[in-house]
């Protein structure tokens, strides 16, 4: 279908904003903070330069880890930031809140003149006949005594050795072999008191590994005694210090080192925090984690010291709020954006307010905010999702496309016309595909058009190995949409999208019309007809005709289908392949003439945007790797590799043509039509014209030919193909011949023909025209202008 308003400047000036951008979160961002959703601050900045003016008012509503914030202070655009996860506004918060370094150190060299030998003391071992502390131990859990002593090898168990040490012994080691020293220390470690260590039960998810069978949700389950012990001497000591930003900051930092001090699977992210390991395990120094942490958190704070707020909540030039989005946002009727830039929960991503409960149980034992850390039902309800956990009944799919319907309702409200709203999200696999198609749905829905998708690899989207179909897409996206003014929203009727529905109806009628005329007042009294109850004004029937102009090829009154478009939820699967693979050549000249040059995902980019409204899973399956071997293949045809080997580049034109030829095998089905009815015209045929009709019927163009006093009616079909014409469209020639009562009929392609199209064409006297014989003909009258990559 085709868009509301024009994008393709949006979408080359977001392109162009992005050229040479890598996607790269900074190392000390991901260090900081303990969960996902991290975006790189460097893209977001230059996708907001692009889109907003200076000063324009930015709505992230979905914040997470605050990279739109520092974005948006970086370019001065004014920033509200909406968070409903309360763990996820307190990092925040704790983050960009000035506080005192003076106090800050104080408090930290307090902690650590007053706990840091007892904790180390907990980790304390031998090499080299030295004291060390232990960094970390390689263990099996389940198996024990044996398990330190015999565990299961990882790259990191070198020699044997499965201590990582914090300092390097008089030998120069920095590892060493579990021995009885080590034991006894782990024996009398677990005589200490543990006993105020939180013993909550977690919320069940099985997505995240959260589940009763395993006694993942039991709190202290994935914690070895010694480090329950060494994070509360720890905790003990911040406990003591003053209600102050500085304790709140010290408190996160503690809090962002459980994720870590928890026994982890070696070589684990924070992905699977709630696993039960019981094999190739690592336990770290809580001590080296909590300092560690702390001099990341300074770090973050002072590389971003410019966007750093006094109050999170109420600042000058941009605030956050803890709340959910729609809620908040309702109560707040008057506020107007100039954009939304965020990074929406998506239908696989994994639900952060069940996954930070770790994070929030530990808060809620020990923070000064008593209780301000539950997870309320209120909470679990609100967040948009789709999870089977047993605290979130009827989170289906269903339920989130509600939610993304309201969303976008939201959006609509609150958002000036023709401003942005720019999603980052992950596409690629059949469920997020299908998933895209919905949310595009509900945003047009809702007064908005779709605008441009912008692939962001974490390394440069050129560079990727031009391969399957499958690979192109599993990447990071953008994806742009603008709000629409009141008379170009889409014509939806009772929630019915009523311009998808109009298409098919016209497509069936013009399928049952064959070569009746069906025109646009014929379509507009059926459309009347069906829409009966419907308040039919003369706004209405503006946006069917324009639908219907939009959609087919309209020729006077007649209506046509479009040769140029795939009507993906009509035509069957075969159909569509060969349609496919017939216009391929057509979208790669419109590449070619658009960027220059191409990497394979933007061929199957402009196959999504033209079919995003279609059936998607057909488009899945048509795409699948044995199609895509055949595509590939034509693209290599009809494009040639850059000599780096990172793009495709129009294809060298030969010799004795100039380098502004056009390429007849990448024109658009309809120009090539015209460029025959011209040749036609050339070589002195009379009264040339396109034939009316649903464009289903085998011919193209009716000519006259006079010889003297007589006159020849010519038919003409025009074939801009790749693979060789078949008989199948040459019978159908023959037999609109004989229903015309036609004198001549005639064939021109840029392909060649196949054997049993031969000799059909003999016996039958129909005059075929391959491509070699029509470029002959082109450089006759129009020398140096036209070639065949067909024929290379």
């Amino acid at each position: 279908m085709r868009k509301k308003i024009e994008t393709l400047d949006i979408s080359n000036k977001v392109n162009a904003a992005l050229a040479d951008t890598k996607n790269s979160v900074p190392r000390f961002i991901k260090e900081t903070y303990t969960f996902k959703g991290r975006k790189a601050p460097e893209i977001l900045t230059k996708v907001i330069m692009a889109l907003t003016d200076r000063n324009a008012y930015i709505l992230d509503p979905f914040l997470g880890s605050g990279m739109t914030l520092i974005a948006s202070q970086k370019v001065d655009r004014k920033f509200l930031g909406i968070e409903l996860d309360n763990y996820t506004y307190s990092v925040d918060k704790t983050l960009f809140e000035k506080v005192d370094s003076k106090i800050l150190d104080k408090y930290f060299q307090q902690i650590q003149d007053r706990v840091k030998n007892k904790v180390m003391y907990l980790y304390e071992t031998e090499c080299d006949g030295e004291k060390n502390y232990i960094k970390k131990v390689l263990f099996d859990r389940k198996n024990g005594k044996d398990g330190y002593f015999n565990p299961k090898k990882n790259r990191e168990i070198k020699n044997d050795c499965n201590i990582i040490l914090m300092y390097k012994s008089p030998n120069g080691n920095e590892a060493k072999k579990f021995d009885e020293l080590d034991w006894n220390k782990i024996q009398e470690v677990n005589e200490m008191d543990a006993s105020d260590f939180p013993n909550d039960v977690y919320f069940e998810n099985s997505r995240i590994n959260i589940t009763k069978s395993t006694g993942a949700d039991k709190y202290g389950e994935i914690f070895s005694h010694r480090n329950k012990v060494a994070l509360l001497m720890v905790q003990n000591e911040i406990s003591k210090l003053p209600t102050s930003k500085e304790k709140e900051f010290l408190q996160q930092v503690l809090v962002a080192s459980l994720s870590l001090a928890r026994i982890a699977m070696y070589g684990s992210s924070t992905d699977i925090l709630y696993q039960v390991v019981n094999e190739k395990d690592q336990d770290m120094n809580v001590w080296y984690l909590f300092e560690t942490r702390y001099k990341k958190f300074i770090r973050f704070q002072n590389k971003y010291k410019k966007t750093l707020t006094n109050d999170f909540g109420k600042g000058i030039k941009y605030q956050v709020v803890n709340d959910d989005y729609y809620e908040y946002l309702q109560k707040n009727k008057d506020l107007t954006f100039d954009a939304i830039v965020t990074d929406f929960p998506y239908t696989d991503q994994v639900p952060y307010l069940e996954r930070n409960q770790m994070f929030r149980i530990w808060l809620n034992h020990f923070d000064d905010n008593n209780g301000y850390f539950e997870l309320t039902d209120k909470m679990l309800n609100n967040e948009m999702v789709v999870t089977n956990a047993t605290k979130r009944k009827g989170k289906d799919l269903n339920h989130y496309y509600h939610d993304v319907d309201k969303m976008f309702k939201t959006f609509s409200e609150h958002l000036k016309e023709g401003s942005p709203v720019v999603i980052f999200t992950k596409l690629g696999l059949k469920k997020y595909f299908n998933v895209f198609a919905h949310i595009i749905d509900y945003a047009r829905k809702n007064g908005f058009e779709y605008t441009f998708r912008v692939g962001v690899e974490k390394n440069d989207p050129t560079l990727r190995k031009q391969s399957a179909y499958k690979n192109t897409l599993i990447n990071e996206v953008i994806i742009g949409f603008e709000k629409l003014p009141e008379d170009k929203r889409y014509l939806y009727i009772d929630n019915i999208n009523y311009e998808n529905k109009l298409v098919d109806n016209i497509y069936k009628a013009l399928k049952k019309a064959k070569d009746t005329p069906y025109t646009l007042s014929m379509a507009v009294a059926d459309a009347k007809r069906e829409l009966k109850g419907v308040y039919f004004d003369e706004k209405i029937q503006r946006s069917i005709v324009k639908v219907i102009k939009d959609n087919f090829y309209v020729d006077g009154q007649d209506i046509q289908l479009d040769k140029t478009k795939l009507y993906l939820d009509q035509e069957d699967k075969d159909t569509l392949f060969k349609k496919i693979y017939e216009l391929v050549p057509f979208y790669v000249g419109k590449l070619l003439k658009k960027k220059g040059k191409f990497v394979l995902e933007d061929l199957y980019v402009e196959l999504i945007d033209e079919l995003s409204d279609g059936n998607n899973q057909t488009l899945y399956d048509l795409l699948n790797d044995d199609n895509i071997k055949l595509i590939d293949e034509l693209i290599a045809d009809k494009a040639d590799r850059s000599p780096d080997g990172k793009y495709y580049i129009k294809k060298q034109v030969p010799k004795d043509f100039n380098e502004d030829a056009v390429d007849v095998a990448t024109m658009d089905p309809y120009d090539f039509e015209k460029l025959c009815k011209s040749l036609l015209e050339y070589e002195n045929y009379a009264d040339v014209h396109r034939k009316g009709g649903s464009g289903d019927l085998g011919v193209d163009i009716v000519a006259k030919w006079f010889n003297g006093n007589t006159s020849e009616t010519w038919l003409v079909q025009c074939k801009r193909w790749v693979s060789n014409v078949d008989a199948t469209p040459i019978q159908r020639l023959i037999s609109e011949r004989e229903r015309l009562d036609a004198d001549k009929i005639a064939c021109y392609t840029t392909s060649g023909y196949s054997k049993d199209a031969k000799k059909i064409a003999q016996l039958q006297n129909v005059e075929l025209v391959d491509g070699k014989e029509l470029l002959i003909k082109l450089n006759q009258y129009f020398p140096g202008k036209y070639y065949n990559s067909n024929l290379e």
